[in-house]
């Protein structure tokens, strides 16, 4: 297992989307009122939609608008191969790459939907259906479907489109979850793989493209 530190990349300040046009292209949400739209993904959100995420003890809202990378190795074609506990040796081709997205994933136990970013396993906008965990001892088992899980943010990247690599935090109890979900924060994370409430986080190789959104520059207002 391979753990990070939270140091990112020198930051590039390249504004990549528009948010208020996106609004007008998102499709309608799958279902709930309260729903995201395209949280979820598929075909007729054209990579474009959003998720909420936690920062620095508040909700926030992720605007996606391009599909995840994962570079491809040798003899895998156009499948894109992303890998658990493998540090990423190839960049995303253009646009910056900037401080690490975490996921969080509950071990064991299910964590309440009202907590959860993205509760549908293997279904979440511009994000990988799929990711190898064979390298990661608490999970054993290869390429499952990524489970439901939420996001944790550590900078706002002063609101750029951007690259964001990608870091599993496995959480062992609902009591440790539920202390991240009320505090909100990488902080929480931290002092939750301390106090051994969370597995050492681990490195993908794969990134995230998505914009951190400010007052006014989501389609739902400000979180």
């Amino acid at each position: 297992m391979i753990s990070c530190s939270h140091s990112g990349p020198v930051r590039v300040a390249v504004f990549l989307v528009v948010v208020s046009a996106l609004a007008l292209t998102v499709a309608t949400p799958p279902s709930g009122a309260d729903t995201l739209p395209c949280r979820d993904g598929g075909a007729g959100c054209i990579d474009i939609g959003f998720t909420d995420a936690w920062f620095d003890g508040q909700p926030v809202q992720l605007g996606f608008s391009h599909k995840f990378f994962c570079p491809n190795s040798p003899g895998e074609g156009e499948a894109a191969h992303c890998v658990a506990g493998k540090p990423a040796s190839v960049l995303p081709p253009s646009g910056p790459v900037v401080s690490n997205v975490y996921m969080l994933i509950p071990v064991g136990f299910t964590a309440p939907d009202s907590t959860l970013h993205c509760p549908v396993a293997g279904h979440c906008i511009d994000q990988p259906r799929t990711i190898d965990v064979s390298r990661i001892r608490e999970v054993r088992h290869g390429n499952p479907i990524l489970p439901a899980h939420s996001l944790v943010i550590e900078d706002e990247e002063a609101f750029q489109s951007t690259w964001w690599p990608v870091v599993l935090v496995y959480v062992k109890t609902l009591d440790a979850w539920n202390t991240i979900a009320a505090a909100k924060s990488i902080a929480a994370v931290d002092d939750c793989q301390a106090n051994g409430g969370c597995f050492e986080e681990v490195e993908t190789n794969a990134f995230l493209f998505f914009q951190v959104l400010g007052p006014n520059m989501s389609p739902l207002g400000p979180p």
